[in-house]
């Protein structure tokens, strides 16, 4: 039964989804030959016109079409959130949470790579009001001492106490990074244990457990093919939450001597049943997966978090379509090459 204060919430996290971009418009977007276009195309013909209201689509660049297209999403995010006033329920502060990180990672690259006064230029001015720490402060870090010092009354200042510091002032960011991702689906994880019951939470917590797989699946092939890492190294760095690939199966695949046999023994699990190896693009046919999850979790859903956290995640890959899009277009890529390297569900 669907309760009732939440239930206004479920149909508008379905209705915004109806209006997402389809394959038609994919179509199109691949075929355009400059980011103006782009932009026109999408503040012309689709539901980003809104956020795009007051641009010039002549005069537009690359990373500012991108940065108004990060906020429409965010945006998007909390007015789903705060339609029933739900952000009171800590659930529902997951995406703040990621947001959060994802600067603090930012940050870190910036340090190690010596030009953490650049950070300021990328700073999301939409996040300022509704960060835990102060974002203002976090752009004028410029050590990791300093950094420590602005996050120290947060959770992540015990996260990555652990992993600093190195030679000459860098952190380890491939190590800052697993922590701070590993933090946030224990956290996650955690919070959907305590605020939901039932088949919410059942339902949420595998959907969260499967998309943490495939994150495993896609790292322990990237580390295979590109750096020949040994089976035991590669799972010191993957997640095990375990969704519907239990640790013998996973074990079978980190120690599988080629990228035949690791297919081979990935066509025998729960995912490789589903998968079409026949596929080019393997990374996008793990994420076409995990998307059909969220589609099928959307449409059946019965509450609005589980609505929420497919929708979201479901627009995420969305946004990440059209930047593909245009640094396809950016590198003079066919339309033909650049609608084989996004995900589309039509």
């Amino acid at each position: 039964m669907i309760k009732y204060t939440k239930n206004a919430t479920i149909v508008r996290a379905q209705a915004m989804y109806g209006k997402r971009l389809k394959q038609n418009d994919y179509r199109e977007l691949a075929g355009k030959k400059s980011v103006s276009e782009v932009a026109d195309y999408l503040k012309r013909n689709t539901h980003y016109s809104s956020a795009l209201s007051t641009i010039n689509p002549l005069t537009i660049h690359r990373g500012h079409l991108e940065s108004i297209l990060r906020r429409y999403s965010f945006e998007r995010y909390i007015s789903l959130c705060d339609f029933q006033q739900l952000r009171k329920e800590k659930f529902y502060n997951y995406l703040l949470v990621l947001s959060e990180i994802r600067e603090i990672l930012s940050v870190i690259l910036h340090i190690n790579a010596g030009n953490s006064d650049e950070y300021i230029s990328s700073l999301p001015s939409y996040l300022v009001s509704k960060t835990s720490f102060d974002l203002i402060q976090l752009a004028r870090v410029r050590s990791i001492k300093d950094l420590m010092e602005v996050i120290r009354h947060t959770p992540y200042h015990s996260v990555l106490e652990k992993v600093f510091l190195q030679s000459e002032g860098k952190a380890d960011y491939l190590l800052c990074e697993y922590e701070l991702r590993m933090y946030y689906f224990k956290w996650l994880i955690d919070v959907v244990n305590k605020d939901l019951k039932g088949k919410a939470r059942d339902s949420l917590v595998s959907q969260i457990k499967m998309q943490i797989d495939f994150i495993d699946i896609i790292n322990a092939y990237r580390m295979k093919k590109y750096y020949d890492l040994p089976a035991d190294e590669i799972d010191k760095r993957s997640f095990s939450f375990y969704g519907r690939l239990n640790s013998k199966k996973y074990r079978q695949l980190l120690e599988t001597p080629s990228e035949e046999e690791f297919f081979n023994a990935l066509s025998k699990t729960y995912y490789g049943k589903r998968m079409n190896f026949e596929n080019d693009n393997f990374e996008n046919e793990i994420i076409l997966q995990r998307s059909l999850l969220a589609r099928r979790s959307l449409k059946f859903s019965e509450d609005a978090a589980v609505s929420i956290y497919s929708v979201m995640y479901l627009f995420d890959i969305e946004l990440s379509n059209i930047i593909k899009i245009i640094e396809g277009i950016r590198y003079n890529r066919s339309s033909e090459y650049i609608l084989g390297i996004i995900v589309s569900m039509g």
